[in-house]
């Protein structure tokens, strides 16, 4: 599995810092690497992004997408390992949260515990579904199903219908790994755990984020940023702001 790698500019002339430090990024349903291509510049000089290629998007489009949680954190984790000669945390927003949380876990067991968990946009792990699933209905309900949930997806995408195609099949597979996932932890996580939130997502409301507070053993931290359930585009800035501190700590 193909893991890309990010590093910002310097924050000054001379050499570029030693590397002290990996972020492994996880993307929301139907997105890929694209979301976190603007992310270094904004944190660490010393900090490496990494986001690793998900079956269905970039350079794995040939193969269809992941719908079972648990093979997939079993392959990610093999592919990880190599990369933890570094103290790493790991951010996944909506679905991506759930995939950090269980490679998280799955890292853990393997003697490589991260150093922190950033989850986004995505209620508790041991919650329900509180939703109607729409991963199995047929493609045009399907569609109508997420554009009548996050209006995500651009008019002129929408006019392809072979792009369409593809991605309503990666869409298929991003939103059974969410609508059907299953709880798996035994024990809390012994790393910190910060979670954001959009003020304006009807998905996941604040409450079902504060659930994020019972699978650490350490600190956690709330943090509720202005937008809906894409916060991570227009807020950015103040989100990428709060990560950077925890590193910086």
């Amino acid at each position: 599995m193909a893991i890309r790698t990010y590093r910002g500019r310097r924050a000054a002339p001379g050499p570029s810092p030693s590397l002290t430090q990996r972020l492994f990024c996880f993307p929301y349903a139907g997105a890929g690497a694209a979301v976190f291509q603007l992310w270094p510049d904004h944190l660490p000089p010393d900090l490496e992004v990494c986001i690793p290629c998900l079956p269905g998007r970039d350079a794995r489009l040939d193969e269809p997408a992941a719908s079972d949680m648990a093979p997939l954190v079993a392959s990610l984790a093999q592919d990880v390992l190599p990369w933890l000669s570094v103290p790493y945390a790991l951010f996944g927003h909506s679905m991506g949260a759930f995939i950090a949380f269980d490679l998280a876990h799955e890292l853990s067991d393997l003697g490589s515990p991260p150093a922190h968990l950033f989850v986004s946009a995505q209620r508790g792990p041991s919650l329900p579904y509180a939703g109607r699933p729409i991963f199995a209905l047929p493609d045009k309900e399907f569609l109508a199903g997420i554009l009548e949930r996050y209006e995500s997806i651009p008019g002129k995408i929408l006019e392809q219908e072979d792009l369409m195609a593809v991605l309503l099949r990666r869409l298929r597979g991003d939103f059974k790994l969410v609508e059907n996932y299953r709880y798996r932890a035994a024990v809390r996580l012994t790393c910190p755990i910060t979670a954001f939130g959009g003020a304006d997502d009807p998905e996941c409301a604040s409450e079902q984020l504060r659930a994020w507070e019972a699978e650490t053993a350490s600190r956690f931290r709330l943090h509720i940023l202005p937008g809906g359930h894409l916060f991570l585009q227009g807020s950015r800035d103040e989100l990428l702001a709060l990560i950077r501190a925890q590193f910086e700590a």
